[in-house]
This record gives structure tokens, C-alpha cells and sequence, in this order.
């Protein structure tokens, strides 16, 4: 009996003298380091878009674990390849959290993909948090979940503006192209919603598939119609094809897409087709001189050589990552989820450098910023 009290003893005094942090360790944080998970289509449809989401990701946490990190602790990016599969990102999100204890997951992409794991991230005591997903999908906003933080403003906001501009101009043939998935169906709710608030009905719709398997029937579909306008509730690969495809039947209707387009391969893609195609954006223009976040994003790319690859994805993802950053600047050296939480919360009205995000107690969506550009020759944006 002397015996175990001794042990009991020692092992209590042990307890005390470790440091606090230590005892109330969070997955994925070390004295050292901590560590961040992505899980994003390297291959599939969205390709296209996934170097600019790593890349510039990588290149920000790179300055930032150069200068000490954060509160002393590297940054560690953990990056997944799920093709755009949903029951990909399922397996992928699940190894992360159970194999790399990963203490947060950021800029998972694909509106179905993100849902299919929701239920992953909230089985964990606390839940895992989740920073700017690449998805407008209604479902990650209505209701608000409390550990998922939205940046971007939603695909309901940026078909809103699509409409809202072709309406005011007095163009009523309007036509949707959908990707036949939850990010396709999410944007055609909207434009429906957004039609009907002026008392007009869509003109007509036709899906397609993430494979773009069915671009001819598509096109055959909306040109019958004859539409003045066409709002594209695509990325990536659809995109490209299905713009190809209509130009050679047809070149009087003009498009509208949506920002998940709107990287530099998209676009170099689409060549002498994509001029006069209108995009929202979620973000300030990149190659603003006015706008302080735009001129720190573009001298952080000419650091880094990658000054060519400036496009809006690209600041949406530098801009994710400087709140991502700034959120665990604001949790302490005590990080928990919890507490990253909170800081979270604490970020209203913040001012990214000329972009506002704003979040509060029980709000999680930190802008609705939405702009509209116009791809112009040689692949560049007007406004």
C-alpha cells in the first residue's frame, strides 16, 4: 500500500511540474509545430485550380514559419489528393484526422466533397475546425455550423449580382448551365430564387457532367433555346469544354461564370473563346495598385518567382491564409479548439489590407463581397 501511494505520489508531482499547455494538449499542436489539413482535387475536373490553392498557401506559411511561425510553432501543411471525389475526401479527411492529427482542415474544395465529410469533422470532441472551404453551397451556411468559418461569399450572393446586372440591362433570356453535383444544383436554386424575386422565370437550364461527357448534348440543349445570356454554374474542365463547344455553334449568346473559374489556367485554357466572358469575384481585383492586400499579395508571388501566376483564386487563397494565420495569432500560445474558436469569433471587422472579413458570436460567413470582371484579349481581366 506504501508502495502505490509512493507511485501515486510521484506521478501527481509529475503532473504539476509539466507545463499546462501539456495537459491539455489539442490534436495536431506540438510545442513545435501545428499542423493543418487540405484535402483538394490535385487531379480531376478542378486540376486546373489546385496548384494556385498549394501553391500560394505554402508560399504565405513559408514567410510566415521563416519569421518563428506562430506563438513559437511551425506551420505545417498537410496536402491530400482527392480527385473531386466525395468518398475520396471522406477517406482522406478520416486518415488525416486519425493518422496526422491534423488540429484544423482548410481549403477543402467541392461542394459535395465538403459535405460528405461535415459528419467527419463533428464525431470529434471538439470538433475540427473548419477554415475557407472553396464552396458557396448554402449548406455549410444555413444554418451556420459552429466550427466551419466561411470567407467567401456564397454562390446564392454571386448569382444574385449576375442577375441583378443582366435584369437591370434588360435581358431576359437567361439560361443556366449547371455541373450536374451539389455545386451545380446549389447555383441553379439560387438563380431560380433570384429570377423569381423579379417575377421572371428562368429561360432554360441544361446539366452537365464533371466529366464533361455530355457537352455536346448540353450545348444542343441551351442553343435551341437561342439565350441572350448563360450563367455557368461550372469549374474547371466543364467550363473550358462547354464554351468551346457553343462558340462553334453559336456566338450570340455571352456567358457569366462564376470565381471558381477564374484561375490563370482556366483561362490561358479557354484562349481567344474566353474574351467578353463576365466572372464574379469574391475578391478585390489582384492587380489593384490601390487595394494594400493586392500589392502584399503580388510583392509575395515576385518573391517567390511566381509573379505571372497572379489571378483571383490566387489572392482568394493568399487572403484565407492571412486570416487562417491571424486567427491563430489571436488563440495564444494555449491553443485549443476552443479557443481557436473564439478567436475566430474576435475577428469582426477585420481589415485583411483594403478587404474586410467579419465574423462575430454565431456568425459565420466572413464576407459577401462580390464583384464583377470581364476577360478581355491576352487572357487579362477588366473591370
Amino acid at each position: 500500500m506504501p508502495k502505490k501511494r509512493c507511485v501515486l505520489g510521484m506521478l501527481l508531482s509529475l503532473a504539476l511540474l509539466a507545463p499546462w499547455g501539456a495537459l491539455r494538449a489539442s490534436p495536431g499542436v506540438t510545442d513545435s509545430e501545428i499542423v493543418i489539413g487540405q484535402s483538394l482535387g490535385l487531379t480531376g475536373p478542378l486540376a486546373a485550380m489546385a496548384p494556385e490553392l498549394v501553391n500560394i498557401t505554402k508560399t504565405y506559411i513559408d514567410g510566415v514559419n521563416a519569421q518563428g511561425g506562430v506563438h513559437g510553432r511551425r506551420i505545417r501543411m498537410v496536402t491530400e489528393d482527392d480527385g473531386y471525389k466525395p468518398e475520396n475526401s471522406v477517406r482522406l479527411v478520416g486518415k488525416m484526422i486519425a493518422q496526422d492529427h491534423v488540429f484544423a482542415l482548410a481549403n477543402l474544395t467541392g461542394t459535395a466533397n465538403v459535405g460528405a465529410v461535415l459528419p467527419l469533422l463533428a464525431k470529434e470532441n471538439p470538433p475540427v475546425p473548419l477554415i475557407s472551404p472553396f464552396t458557396g453551397a448554402d449548406l455549410l451556411r444555413e444554418p451556420p455550423i459552429n466550427h466551419v468559418f466561411n470567407v467567401r461569399a456564397s454562390y446564392g450572393d454571386e448569382v444574385e449580382k449576375l442577375v441583378q446586372h443582366l435584369t437591370t440591362l434588360g435581358v431576359q433570356r437567361i439560361s443556366v448551365l449547371w455541373m450536374n453535383n451539389g455545386f451545380g444544383k446549389d447555383g441553379l436554386a439560387g438563380a431560380r430564387k433570384s429570377m423569381e424575386k423579379r417575377g421572371l422565370n428562368l429561360h432554360s437550364d441544361a446539366p452537365i457532367q464533371v466529366d464533361s461527357s455530355d457537352v455536346q448534348q448540353a450545348v444542343q440543349i441551351l442553343s435551341a433555346t437561342e439565350p441572350d445570356a448563360i450563367i455557368m454554374i461550372t469549374a474547371g474542365a466543364p467550363t473550358v469544354a462547354f464554351i468551346k463547344a457553343y462558340r462553334k455553334v453559336s456566338r450570340a449568346a455571352r456567358f457569366y461564370t462564376t470565381s471558381v473559374m477564374g484561375s490563370q489556367s482556366t483561362i490561358q485554357a479557354l484562349g481567344s473563346d474566353g474574351i467578353g466572358v463576365v466572372v464574379t469575384s469574391v475578391v478585390p481585383f489582384p492587380w489593384s495598385q490601390s487595394m494594400p492586400v493586392a500589392r502584399e499579395y503580388r510583392e509575395v508571388l515576385k518573391k517567390a518567382g511566381m509573379e505571372a501566376t497572379v489571378s483571383f483564386i490566387g489572392l482568394e487563397t493568399f487572403i484565407n491564409a492571412k486570416v487562417m494565420v491571424e486567427c491563430l495569432r489571436r488563440a495564444g500560445r494555449d491553443l485549443t479548439r476552443p479557443r481557436f474558436i473564439q478567436a475566430m469569433e474576435s475577428m469582426q471587422r477585420f481589415d485583411v489590407g483594403g478587404f474586410e472579413v467579419d465574423f462575430g458570436k454565431g456568425a459565420r460567413q466572413g464576407s459577401r463581397f462580390v464583384d464583377l470582371t470581364i476577360i478581355g484579349a491576352g487572357g487579362k481581366f477588366t473591370r
